[in-house]
């Protein structure tokens, strides 16, 4: 236990200390408003989707045998679950938020903690998370956080857009089948079912799979890069005291893997004879969307805020903090529910 709690601190600072260089450079007047968003289109536009990509279409070859060995609709079957399972957690967590703050005066700050009470860090932390508790079958499971994270893309260029805009004009249907991150999901589903057309798995070309998976890996850095830019703009004090700061943070930290964990349960009680039959995937379909839901809020609400004009302060304030809680709360909370779930 003592192992797995000191990993998850030193994951989360890791990723605190990305934060450092753009924290430096803007102190430094290194880094002007124009910098800020080109950095946020890029981690927006280019790196989010190639996250996507990569985790569908990009394997060890001995985790793509395993995979390609398993059928189709057995994957097809799992994948639809732990959708279902991460689209009514987030929902239900977005219901809960708008009853709590249905009475804050400031409309704008209470769809700030909306928004990072809703989505967490799931693909730049849920991926090393899940791998803890995985062996083998490691690459099965990160999908898993990956289909998560196709839910979480949906939600968020969507709902998520609403809420730091304000504006129904920004979710038409056109902005969202055109998103680079909803175009990405697409083609990387295509590839993992028709694993014919999967090119940066074909022998002879597999230098290709440099492209998706050097841009995934810039990811988190650059998210963090951004949120000690807009972290050198504010007063420390600021971080540690707003009050509805940390009920967001008991939100996102506490309360919306608890919710997610209830639903998986109901999900795992509901389909348990077909379950079991499904050799590959065993508990990973509904541990995954749990996990990623334990993680610390989206660092995408700073690069979101930044791009649309929103609480930028208010979010990047939101983020640090309640990052630095998850450094208590993730390891506890993961700990508990691979408990608790041998129980069930």
């Amino acid at each position: 236990m003592g192992q797995i709690y000191l990993k998850a601190v030193i994951i989360t600072l890791v990723l605190l200390l990305f934060a450092v260089p753009g924290f430096v450079l803007k102190k430094l007047n290194m880094i002007g408003d124009g910098g800020k968003k080109a950095i946020s289109n890029i981690l927006l536009y280019v790196c989010q989707p190639a996250l996507i990509l990569a985790a569908f279409t990009v394997f060890s070859d001995e985790d793509y045998a395993a995979i390609l060995a398993t059928p189709r609709t057995e994957l097809l079957a799992g994948f639809g679950i732990a959708a279902a399972v991460s689209l009514l957690a987030l929902l239900a967590v977005f219901g809960l938020c708008k009853l709590i703050f249905l009475k804050h005066k400031n409309r704008a700050a209470a769809d700030v903690y909306t928004y990072v009470a809703m989505f967490s860090n799931c693909g730049f932390l849920g991926v090393p998370f899940i791998k803890m508790f995985t062996g083998r079958d490691a690459a099965v499971a990160v999908m898993y956080i990956m289909v998560f994270n196709i839910v979480f893309a949906v939600l968020i260029w969507t709902l998520g857009v609403y809420l730091i805009t304000h504006d129904r004009k920004e979710i038409s249907a056109k902005k969202v089948l055109i998103n680079p991150t909803i175009i990405a999901s697409a083609v990387a589903l295509l590839m993992f079912f028709v694993p014919q057309i999967n090119i940066f798995m074909m022998k002879g070309v597999r230098e290709l799979a440099t492209i998706p998976s050097a841009l995934s890996t810039m990811t988190a850095p650059l998210a963090m890069i951004l949120v000690g830019v807009a972290l050198a703009e504010l007063p420390i004090k600021i971080i540690f005291s707003n009050p509805s700061v940390y009920v967001a943070g008991v939100l996102r930290l506490i309360i919306a893997p608890i919710l997610t964990f209830a639903i998986a349960v109901v999900f795992y009680k509901m389909t348990s004879s077909y379950i079991g039959g499904l050799s590959m995937q065993g508990d990973y379909i509904f541990l995954a969307p749990v996990i990623a839901m334990a993680m610390s809020p989206a660092s995408l609400i700073v690069a979101m805020t930044e791009h649309y004009c929103g609480e930028k302060e208010l979010a990047a304030t939101s983020y640090v903090n309640n990052t630095l809680l998850s450094i208590i709360t993730v390891p506890l909370i993961i700990m508990a529910v691979v408990e608790i779930w041998k129980f069930v």
